[in-house]
């Protein structure tokens, strides 16, 4: 790369920068919106209860994020405090992490397509803040930015720490194998020539133990309940569930966020094309689309459905490592073209204003939540009502809520930040709920749980109260985010 390349690459590695402490002080602003919101919510509750690590599914890569969290109730901060640090944690660990990987090991491309990851695909997935995903790929990004550092030899211990970086990446989710094995043959058939690779045993050596930790997470996935469930339709892949896959109802849904949120990837994707058929790429062209295309099946062929806003914040967990893959040519290639450092900061401007435009409007969307949250538990205070179950159907419980299942542990960490004794806690349930009489135990997220199970220096809950049931969710002040922003995301 000539001095020329290098100041472009330097102007867009800066703004990526930049962007990311955005999202970073975003992330403390909008703490109740991210914490209080369904599966982080329950991870806070069960580190609280074992003030140790929770972990679903085996994905141990996740213990980075939690340590904040952890050494913060060991400290005995308040709750205000946990829930910041949880909520700034992934957001450390992601600064950490570009440093190292832009900075320490001068591998700035795969700096700048980690926060592309972090926004080409994100608008409600930001406050979704527990995908393990987002985790793996960093873990992913350290394995490759530390394999093809130039500055120091490797030895024992940093093939120990690729390994592990590895392993982490990979254990985090099933998922992450498509964006990584895209990477290893993408990186490397950009630094070596195709003959020399061939012949090169630690790229081989390293194939295998990639297949290894691969094949080491399928094996684990099929043990649990979650990502077996998950992984039944792929094990039933055929040429007829493929093609149905691009007429599937996700598909279309997909199509649609393309058009209205998601454009600038388009843009960005055709770009990486282009690039790569101007330096006559065959094979890395190959790659992309069969990895695209594979991707974007495998992602339709799991969740055939269409879906609607509600379902938005977890579907971006899984776009999101397509934007490795759509991304990495033009990150890549854009600076070896004619281009002026002005042009670069226009087009860099550009694109992460625009997602963080969108994340920005995703925070309406979740305080309006948060809002109807606040406003159920300030209500059944008022009314001496500590514990209550709320008879409701489940799509009018989405459309004031997103999704409903966390609101009894979500309440409780509510009613503990405004200093409510005891604390309120309240589940949605269906009409035909068969309700049991219940004192000194709780309505959890999934089952009854003994008092027992709360951290009792966080969390009081009314022991003597029974439940109260509550027909409807008409005498709130509740605000329908399904009226005020419609599914597409449009705005």
């Amino acid at each position: 790369m000539n001095k020329v390349e290098e100041v472009r690459l330097k102007v867009a590695y800066w703004l990526s920068f930049f962007t990311l402490i955005v999202l970073s002080i975003l992330s403390i602003i909008s703490y109740k919106e991210r914490t209080l919101f369904v599966d982080s919510s329950w991870f806070i509750t069960n580190i609280l209860h074992t003030k140790s690590f929770y972990f679903m599914e085996m994905r141990f890569g996740a213990f980075i994020t939690q340590l904040g969290t952890i050494a913060a109730i060991h400290l005995g901060l308040s709750l205000k405090s946990i829930l910041i640090i949880f909520s700034i944690s992934f957001y450390i660990f992601y600064l950490f992490s570009f440093w190292a990987i832009g900075g320490l090991m001068k591998q700035k491309k795969l700096a700048i397509l980690f926060v592309f990851y972090l926004t080409l695909f994100i608008s409600d997935g930001y406050f979704c803040t527990v995908g393990e995903i987002f985790q793996g790929i960093t873990w992913m990004l350290l394995f490759f930015a530390l394999y093809f550092q130039k500055r120091w030899k490797h030895n024992f211990w940093s093939h120990l720490l690729m390994i592990s970086f590895a392993f982490l990446g990979l254990i985090c989710h099933m998922i992450i194998i498509f964006p990584f094995a895209f990477l290893w043959l993408f990186i490397n058939l950009e630094t070596t020539k195709l003959k020399v690779l061939i012949e090169n045993k630690k790229f081989w050596i390293y194939s295998a133990i990639l297949l290894v930790l691969a094949y080491t997470r399928y094996y684990v996935s099929n043990l649990g309940w979650y990502d077996a469930m998950k992984l039944e339709p792929v094990k039933q892949l055929s040429i007829a569930s493929v093609i149905n896959a691009f007429k599937s109802g996700h598909a279309k849904t997909f199509l649609e966020l393309l058009m209205s949120n998601y454009w600038i990837v388009v843009a960005i994707s055709l770009v990486s094309i282009l690039f790569m058929i101007k330096q006559k790429k065959w094979i890395q062209t190959s790659l992309y689309l069969i990895f695209v295309l594979g991707y974007f099946a495998l992602v339709c062929v799991v969740y055939p459905d269409s879906y609607d806003r509600n379902l938005l914040f977890y579907f971006e967990n899984e776009y999101a490592p397509l934007s490795i893959i759509l991304a990495a040519p033009f990150v890549w290639y854009i600076f070896k073209f004619q281009v002026n450092k002005k042009i670069i900061s226009i087009i860099f401007i550009s694109i992460f204003s625009i997602r963080l435009f969108f994340i920005f409007d995703a925070y309406q969307f979740f305080h309006h939540r948060f809002k109807n949250l606040q406003s159920i538990n300030n209500t059944l205070y008022d009314q001496n009502i500590h514990k209550a179950l709320i008879i409701a159907e489940e799509q009018a419980a989405n459309a004031y809520f997103v999704m409903s299942w966390g609101l009894p542990v979500e309440s409780m960490l509510l009613s503990k930040l405004e200093n409510k004794n005891p604390v309120v806690t309240f589940k949605i349930v269906p009409p035909d709920f068969k309700v049991q009489n219940i004192a000194d135990s709780f309505y959890s997220c999934f089952t009854i749980l003994p008092q027992s199970f709360l951290n009792k220096d966080y969390i009081l809950i009314d022991s003597k109260q029974e439940y109260k049931v509550i027909e409807g969710l008409n005498n709130y002040k509740l605000s329908n985010n399904q009226e005020n922003y419609k599914s597409s995301n449009k705005n």
